[in-house]
């Protein structure tokens, strides 16, 4: 399966989450459940062939306090949305540093299968 086309899938597996909307690359504006996935690596395996691991991020609220009640009511759901196309290994909250300033989001672990 190319690169391409499981961005699509993982886009469409996120978009299944109440509150959330995938996309297959980041978005011009990213509001609160925007998430696409990131490819963090390519690693080489038995048979020569590559296995994909990415990084899923999802934006969260700016504030703080908003933005763990969201992870609390979405992080099970997302990791659940995933499963079909992957293997969630880590879930984290994590700071963007934008030129807009700095801003919250989850970043999701994947390992495609």
């Amino acid at each position: 399966m190319s690169l391409n086309t499981y961005r699509a899938q993982v886009a469409v597996s996120l978009s299944t989450v109440d509150g959330v909307t995938g996309y297959a690359r980041r978005p011009k504006a990213t509001p609160v459940g925007a998430a696409w996935p990131l490819l963090a690596s390519l690693d080489r395996g038995p048979g020569f062939t590559f296995a994909a691991s990415w990084r899923v991020r999802v934006m969260l609220p700016q504030d703080e306090g908003a933005a763990s009640d969201w992870i609390d009511g979405h992080a099970t759901a997302l990791a659940e949305a995933l499963e079909p196309v992957g293997f969630v290994d880590r879930i984290e909250p994590v700071i963007i540093a934008t030129s807009g300033g700095d801003q919250l989001a989850l970043e999701i672990t994947l390992r495609s299968e």
